[in-house]
């Protein structure tokens, strides 16, 4: 058992610190709550700046696919236009071809009748 002064020593000194004891556990609850709120104002953060990077990387994947788009539409439009120009190209081929055979074909028959009138000459000598 104790005896009266272990008694008064605990009282006193239950006296003297509970102050201070008081002051250490409401700091420490204030700073449990503070370190909650930071914690749950950080998760909002966290949440509005991957808001904020999606939203972002859809405007340059749009801004992207823009891009692609008039490329592609603008490479069509070259192939289209050389397309064209090839076919015109070989229209024009072709007629000159067709003007050219006649008069190819009268130019080999003009060398005949001169080879064979040569041949006829060279006979008649």
């Amino acid at each position: 058992m104790m005896d009266a002064t272990t008694y008064t020593d605990i009282w006193v000194n239950l006296a003297t610190n509970s102050p201070f004891l008081g002051w250490m556990i409401y700091t420490y609850l204030q700073t449990q709550k503070d370190l909650k709120q930071t914690r749950e104002d950080s998760k909002t953060e966290m949440r509005e700046i991957r808001t904020e990077a999606r939203d972002e990387e859809a405007r340059i994947r749009d801004r992207f696919e823009a891009v692609i788009k008039d490329l592609h539409q603008d490479r069509k439009i070259l192939i289209d236009g050389f397309s064209t120009r090839i076919d015109s190209l070989e229209r024009g081929q072709k007629k000159l071809f067709a003007i050219l055979e006649p008069i190819r074909e009268q130019i080999q028959e003009i060398k005949l009748k001169e080879e064979l009138k040569k041949q006829l000459d060279a006979e008649r000598a």
